[in-house]
Parts: structure tokens; sequence; C-alpha cells
């Protein structure tokens, strides 16, 4: 997945993404699978991913993250 955001480099860091991802279901509420936030508030992995994409302006950073099962915030 891949996505754009148009945001001023020097507001980036006091934002967070935080991602979170559900299955769907026909008829029945829809299960949340895991999340995972970036940002500065983020732990290990995470932060540094944030911190390299902070010092990298306009440049791609890819990583992959495992989801962890907090932060869940229900559907409605």
């Amino acid at each position: 997945m891949e996505f754009f955001y148009d945001i001023k480099h020097s507001d980036l860091a006091k934002k967070s993404l935080d991602i979170s991802v559900w299955d769907y279901d026909i008829g029945k509420s829809n299960d949340y699978i895991g999340g995972c936030q970036l940002g500065i508030s983020a732990k290990g992995e995470r932060l540094k991913h944030w911190y390299e994409c902070l010092k990298n302006k306009d440049k791609k950073i890819e990583r992959w993250h495992q989801l962890q099962n907090e932060n869940h915030v229900p559907s409605d």
C-alpha cells in the first residue's frame, strides 16, 4: 500500500500516523486485526522509521512493521 500526504516538513515532526487494519464482514461487525503507529510517541523500529523519514525529506523510506493489538478503537 502506498499513500501520500501534503504537509509541511516542519509540521511532520509534530504528527503521528496511526494505521488500523480491519476485516470486512457483510451483515456482521468488522473485526480489528491490528495496528501500527509511526511518530514521536512510537517505540523501537517504528520510532527509528519515523526519524529516518524526518531526516530524509522527499525520499521514499519503506519498512515492514508487525501489527500490534494495542490502541484499538472499536468500529461502529
